[in-house]
């Protein structure tokens, strides 16, 4: 009896082609077949086969060839950083980020790839080192996985089409990746092998306590080589080009300067105008205070045409206190740095997460400086 050809991934046609020659090279017979995931859609994007006897070494090879968690990570080139990375798992925050990372990229001349992990119940129970040998039933569960994950993309996709326009959606160059995995393994390996300018991924969806950052989308923040903009599910619509507020939550750590460097050049194509603030408790700030000047004074020195400020909020509570300031000036951004996780951990610890609603509605852009 023939043996059945069953799909490894959905990649873009210059990945695809690349791994092909990998896995030939390896002695592993593959196929490309186009996948038309979007009506019109323009760009390549094929679904790659490959024989059911040879899953085992073909999922080693295609962790290696998108990147691997346990890898060095790689420098970024030109190329790579013109790429904004967006996870999505069909939710409504996913939605919402979605739609911000379109205006983005629209704004910064970026392309997009949109990323989609879903769990095979056949794929993911192999280890590499045993020998697997498939039951009656397990071609019939991996093509079900696969067609489930390729029918709720395509439904995404069209609905996000719909949000943005067609217009502006045909502008865009994009790129679609749909695997099986766990996501937030295959967003972080992915970015440390091709180190993407940017990514975007929604939190607060319906699996979540309002407020309250998800376990994916933590471990994505706390461990990504490069920029992370979190988009809560309930953040109000506001084109991109109107964010003008942004604010840096400082904790005094050696590689704020860092951090601060990333952000602006992040946010060159914005006008914005930058507050650094540290949260200190009241009748004990004298100490904080000069080291807010000396860092206000070494800004205005290294960047003499920005247009920022440097501010202490009185407060026994960082959450509370940022919060309301927040809210009092209209900020549409605010940003941090998980160097040695010591702001990050402040604002994030779980004790406290979960008696506050804290920047619910406030976009969060993290840098792991």
């Amino acid at each position: 009896m023939e043996e059945k050809l069953v799909t490894l991934v959905v990649l873009p046609y210059s990945k695809a082609h690349i791994f092909k020659i990998q896995l030939e090279d390896k002695g592993i017979d593959c196929e490309l077949e186009y996948v038309n995931l979007i009506q019109g859609d323009t760009s390549a994007t094929v679904r790659f086969k490959i024989l059911e006897k040879d899953i085992q070494k073909a999922v080693h090879e295609l962790e290696i060839f998108l990147g691997h968690k346990k890898e060095a990570e790689e420098e970024p080139d030109e190329d790579r950083a013109k790429q904004i990375l967006v996870p999505i798992d069909f939710s409504d925050a996913s939605l919402r980020a979605a739609k911000t990372a379109v205006a983005i990229a629209a704004h910064v001349d970026s392309e997009i790839l949109f990323m989609h992990s879903f769990i095979n119940p056949v794929i993911h129970s192999i280890p590499y080192s045993d020998i697997y040998a498939f039951d009656s039933s397990a071609l019939f569960k991996i093509e079900h996985a696969e067609e489930n994950a390729n029918k709720d993309f395509k439904a995404f996709i069209n609905k996000l089409i719909g949000e943005v326009g067609e217009k502006s959606w045909n502008a865009l160059q994009t790129n679609y990746i749909i695997k099986s995995g766990y996501a937030e393994e295959d967003i972080l390996a992915y970015s440390r092998k091709n180190f993407p300018r940017l990514i975007v991924v929604g939190s607060g969806g319906e699996d979540y306590p309002h407020g309250i950052v998800g376990s994916v989308t933590a471990d994505i923040m706390y461990n990504s080589n490069v920029p992370v903009l979190v988009i809560p599910k309930d953040t109000p619509d506001k084109k991109i080009a109107e964010i003008s507020n942004v604010l840096y939550a400082t904790d005094f750590d050696e590689k704020d300067f860092v951090a601060i460097d990333k952000l602006l050049d992040l946010l060159e194509p914005f006008d914005i105008k930058l507050t650094c603030a540290h949260v200190g408790e009241p009748h004990r700030n004298s100490w904080d205070l000069a080291r807010l000047e000396g860092m206000k004074e070494l800004l205005h020195k290294k960047y003499e045409n920005k247009n920022f400020t440097c501010m202490l909020l009185e407060g026994n509570e960082v959450l509370d206190t940022i919060e309301s300031y927040i809210k009092n000036a209209d900020i549409d951004l605010l940003s941090l740095t998980t160097h040695k996780r010591n702001m990050i951990a402040r604002l994030f610890n779980p004790s406290i997460a979960r008696k506050m609603v804290f920047h619910s509605n406030t976009p969060l852009l993290v840098f792991h400086a």
